[in-house]
């Protein structure tokens, strides 16, 4: 049997040598060859490892590409040798091919890209895009898109008609040329007559000789009734012949290109006029869609061929919504729906019979053209046409569309590398995001709060939990659940969810939102979402730049604002106030600040101190509210703020009073079993506590140290003097594993002024003797708690004295007090809309499911704050 120095001493074998080692080589041979590549260049790729090492995810890089898992390889050394020049991503949020294709320099280079973009890429401006497999990972609808029903003949008479005459009369000829699929045909000119418009117009409908008689007799019968200007061809021309016919029916009027297989909505023609009239050198206009290649949403360059959680109708008002009068050049058009101007086709001609036949191709080539004679093909991304798509091509589609793309290149060979540069740049994401942005809008309901936060966990994802439970207890779950979370991940990408943490509908371009990249959307981001307040609680992880940007936003949008000093960021980029070398300042002048910052590893936190406190200032002199947890952080939000706009809010929490109470353990042993709870990180004191435990082991003291969660020193595991118990899973767990330890003392050592330490309130629910550092909110708790005893502040650079200090704490004096019960807090914010609720109620346009959702939720409102799982 081997003995634990035996065991230490196995695990210090060369990783080569070791035989989990060898027998995974036996089983993944490759993986032989890659070590002997790596070491032949170990100095360069190591370096380049540094770099990345950091930002790699290796659970992202196993899980995406599960081939891998069986390597005796490291994930981002298979990256660095082989995996960036396969196309492999590193981390959600870096897509390697999409990087390598927008920047061809770093291609014809052969540089990591990964590497490129963190230590220089960025700092240059270029842009990142997250990676394919998390958009891939999206749910996709899957109900397949519904044609609307026949109508009766007797339905068609109470519509307009649209024909107008004489033939120079002000008006827009809309031409569709129909081969078959009756179903299709009847839904796209119903769509196109009932739609109202401001812009008169023609339907102009060509019947291409259609092998299916009930067509041609529709289209009989509504000329008959004197809807449309029917035309018939004798013999098929096929569709650019068609189109040709239509286009040249009026030499006075502008043309849209409409196919019919499409539908239409009220405004559609007006806005799809309107950059014609705006800009005289526009030759084309198109609309977005869910099968438009290039225009297509919600996804690009596929056929969304799947229902969204609203219908059509709905999806062209939020186009225009979210995006008015905006328009984009685009190098080509795309033919299912087109306003062509009469005057670029008196210059370029009609289109290409000859050469595109059938059709495909044709409108591509059109716009071509125009590029070359000087005039611009726009998309208006205001408007959106359901297009269903090939009713008349059916399965020739693929054939036809590969042909056309040859006859496209011989007549212009720039084409595609265009096209490929057009669909690499994705000028077209803007437009696609606030689309998005609005559907979010529309699911939810009127946004009550938009809550700014990161995605590193911790306290302020505890706090926000613990704020929806407050909320809903207050009578609030209304505007809980109209509230949204947008949090900030590393290189600006964000992730948006609900408040409720409910599922979202498929908003897929919001996965590429990036707040460094899209910096002029958030102006119109806050528009449209048109929030009630807007709650910052950090801008941890953005740019300083980006946090620059994002505070302009709020300033000026208009709307309330509240800065929740969660951390110390408006005084210290390093949020914390330990400096480089993870040691609290002491917050003396900032002339000390200058080399702290300058010797940071971390490019974003190269700022001058002034100008950054300057920045914060102005911000919070704009918010509604600054919400300090306690008064330890409201003393220093008052250093930069008005003094009336701080207010102690303390954060609420879960009511823990069902938790039992502990008992004074009588184990007779003679040592101090002391509890250390959280994540402990530098900040947290994980440098000081491997140093005690370090003391400990030396001097063999009587004190045994159980850490209930985990560290960031790998040095301290579980051993004699102590036990690391691990992650758990909220305050239910801990409070099990506490009450299994049954330990004297729970000891927080955060070395850096906390603003409140959620952590703290587990211990006092059990009554548990606590002590800590005389800092921040950790001692300002500690102090008012009836079995606290905090600790001189400077222990935090002794190891050695606050061992002996804990050692010669009084335990039968501390556990003595009664502690009163104590109930979680309120949350401020279901006060804020409880106070203004009469008003923001008859103010905001509440549609049906958002009171349909208010009322389904009534029942679950209750006076006290909502109690924790025991």
């Amino acid at each position: 049997m081997r003995g634990c120095g035996d065991e230490d001493h196995a695990l210090k074998l060369p990783f080569m040598m070791r035989w989990s080692t060898i027998t995974g080589l036996a089983r993944h041979p490759q993986s032989v060859v890659w070590h002997v590549q790596w070491t032949m260049n170990s100095k360069r790729f190591m370096a380049e490892r540094a770099d990345i090492i950091r930002h790699f995810d290796n659970q992202f890089y196993l899980d995406t590409y599960p081939e891998l898992r069986n390597m005796v390889f490291g994930p981002a050394r298979h990256y660095i040798l082989k995996g960036w020049k396969e196309g492999r991503d590193p981390s959600e949020l870096f897509s390697t091919r999409d990087y390598l294709e927008t920047y061809g320099d770093v291609a014809e280079a052969r540089i990591n890209p990964y590497r490129h973009w963190l230590t220089h890429g960025r700092n240059e401006g270029r842009t990142a895009s997250v990676s394919r497999a998390r958009r891939v990972a999206l749910q996709q609808p899957d109900q397949a898109l519904l044609v609307p029903r026949l109508k009766a003949d007797s339905d068609w008479d109470d519509l307009p008609a649209r024909v107008i005459d004489p033939p120079t009369a002000h008006a827009v000829n809309v031409v569709i040329p129909v081969y078959k699929s009756l179903e299709h045909v009847s839904a796209t000119i119903w769509s196109v007559l009932a739609a109202e418009n401001e812009t008169p117009c023609e339907c102009l409908v060509i019947d291409d000789c259609s092998p299916q008689p009930e067509v041609s007799a529709f289209l009989r019968m509504l000329e008959e009734k004197g809807l449309i200007r029917l035309l018939v061809n004798e013999e098929n021309l096929g569709f650019v012949g068609t189109v040709n016919r239509g286009m040249a029916h009026n030499e006075h009027r502008d043309v849209v290109l409409l196919n019919a297989d499409t539908y239409v909505h009220d405004g559609w023609l007006d806005r799809l006029m309107e950059p014609l009239r705006d800009d005289p050198r526009i030759a084309t206009v198109t609309p977005l869609s869910n099968n438009a290649t290039i225009a297509s949403y919600p996804m690009s360059v596929v056929d969304n061929s799947y229902e969204l959680e609203v219908d059509s109708a709905t999806l062209d008002r939020l186009a225009r919504e979210a995006n008015g009068k905006t328009i984009v050049d685009v190098p080509t058009g795309i033919g299912f729906c087109m306003a062509v101007r009469r005057s670029a086709i008196h210059s370029l001609g009609l289109f290409d019979a000859e050469t595109f036949g059938l059709g495909y191709g044709e409108e591509c080539d059109f716009c071509m053209r125009a590029i070359k004679d000087g005039w611009r093909n726009v998309m208006a991304t205001g408007i959106y046409v359901r297009h269903f798509g090939s009713a008349s091509f059916g399965p020739t589609q693929s054939t036809r569309s590969e042909k056309a793309q040859e006859l496209l290149a011989q007549k212009h060979p720039e084409y595609a590398g265009r096209i490929a540069r057009h669909v690499s740049a994705d000028p077209l994401l803007p437009s696609r995001i606030l689309f998005d942005i609005a559907r979010l809008r529309e699911a939810l309901g009127p946004i009550s709060i938009v809550f700014f936060t990161h995605t590193r966990g911790g306290g302020i994802e505890t706090y926000l939990r613990n704020t929806y439970y407050a909320m809903v207890a207050a009578g609030q779950k209304a505007v809980a659940d109209r509230a949204i979370v947008v949090q900030t991940q590393v290189q600006g990408f964000v992730r948006i969810s609900a408040f409720n943490e409910q599922a979202l509908p498929y908003l897929p371009n919001l996965e590429e939102l990036n707040i460094e990249r899209h910096n002029a959307l958030l102006d119109r981001i806050i528009e449209v979402l048109d929030p009630e307040l807007i709650h910052m609680n950090t801008f941890a992880g953005l740019s300083s730049e980006a946090i620059g940007q994002l505070m302009t936003t709020l300033m000026r949008s208009g709307k309330p604002y509240w800065h929740v000093w969660h951390d110390h960021q408006p005084l210290c980029p390093r949020l914390t106030f330990l400096d480089a070398e993870d040691r609290y300042c002491g917050e003396t002048d900032a002339s000390r600040c200058v080399s702290c910052l300058a010797s940071s590893s971390t490019a974003f936190e190269w700022v001058r101190i002034d100008d950054w406190r300057a920045r914060f200032r102005d911000y919070l002199s704009h918010a509604d509210m600054v919400s300090a947890p306690s008064e330890a952080a409201a003393l220093r939000a008052r250093r930069l703020t008005d003094v009336s706009k701080v207010k102690i809010h303390p954060h609420p929490e879960p009511d823990l009073d069902e938790a039992e109470p502990l008992e004074k353990p009588s184990r007779g042993d003679g040592v101090r079993r002391i509890v250390i709870l959280g994540a402990i990180g530098p900040h947290k004191g994980a440098y000081l506590l491997h140093a005690m435990i370090k003391d400990i082991e030396h001097r063999d003291l009587p004190i045994h140290i159980d850490v209930v969660g985990y560290t960031a020193v790998k040095e301290i595991k579980t051993g004699r003097k102590v036990t690391v118990h691990g992650r758990y899973a909220g305050e239910a767990e801990a409070i099990r594993l506490i009450r299994n330890i049954q330990p004297d003392l729970a000891l927080f050592s955060s070395i850096w002024p906390e603003t409140y330490v959620f952590t703290l309130s587990v211990p006092m629910a059990l009554h548990l003797p606590t002590a800590a550092l005389n800092l921040g909110a950790q001692g300002e708790r500690v102090k008012d708690y009836p079995r606290g005893t905090v600790l001189d502040a400077y222990l935090r650079d002794d190891p050695v004295a606050l061992n002996d200090a804990l050692l010669a704490l009084d335990m039968d004096a501390l556990w003595a007090p009664d502690v009163p019960e104590r109930h979680g807090n309120p949350s401020a914010l279901a006060d804020w809309f409880r106070a203004r609720e009469p008003r923001l109620l008859s103010s905001r346009d509440h549609r049906d499911r958002t009171a349909a959702a208010r009322c389904e939720g009534s029942d679950e409102q209750s006076e006290r704050p909502i109690r924790a799982m025991l």
